[in-house]
């Protein structure tokens, strides 16, 4: 398995403005250099009332479908 880390500051307004428009993917910088597609959504649970902001590490099966996400302290 596959993992990123990528670091996300993400204001609550932005975040509620995606969610609730056609924007359905976040791309990011993963630390490491890649530009990677993630779907929206799996930022929900971590959603304050600042918005998303933090380390998280993806981890992707062999065939690049989410597996987890976890934030970094």
């Amino acid at each position: 398995m596959a993992t990123v880390t990528v670091d996300i500051s993400l204001p609550a307004y932005k975040y509620k403005e995606m969610y609730q428009g056609s924007v359905k993917y976040l791309v990011a910088k993963s630390r490491d250099g890649r530009m990677i597609q993630l779907p929206l959504s799996i930022f929900q649970r971590f959603v304050t009332h600042k918005g998303v902001y933090g380390a998280f590490q993806i981890e992707f099966d062999d065939n690049k479908k989410l597996v987890n996400i976890d934030k970094l302290f």
